[in-house]
């Protein structure tokens, strides 16, 4: 990756990780507040923290230093982007 893209791709996930923790705050917020009135919070929840997740295992899987145990963190990552998914689609399926 050329040094403009990896910028490029390194600002975009900082900015994507910020929005996604903002949203993901204020949702848990009302969620707690009103459950019942909310409930499509939780799965969305885990449906915006899976995106956080897959934006980390895309910087490991591209990471150009090679470090020792990078590999192994994106394979985490990308494990649990999987299992956050899966817990968003339960989640829809049982609202």
């Amino acid at each position: 990756m050329t040094g403009r893209r990896k910028q490029g791709f390194l600002l975009f996930r900082d900015v994507m990780h910020v929005i996604l923790a903002i949203v993901i705050i204020m949702m848990v917020v009302f969620a707690f507040l009103s459950p019942n009135k909310y409930a499509i919070f939780f799965p969305l929840i885990f449906l915006l923290f899976s995106v956080s997740c897959l934006l980390d295992a895309i910087k490991y899987f591209k990471n150009e230093e090679h470090l020792k145990y990078s590999f192994i963190k994106a394979m985490i990552m990308f494990i649990l982007f999987l299992f956050m998914l899966l817990m968003s689609t339960i989640g829809f399926l049982n609202i």
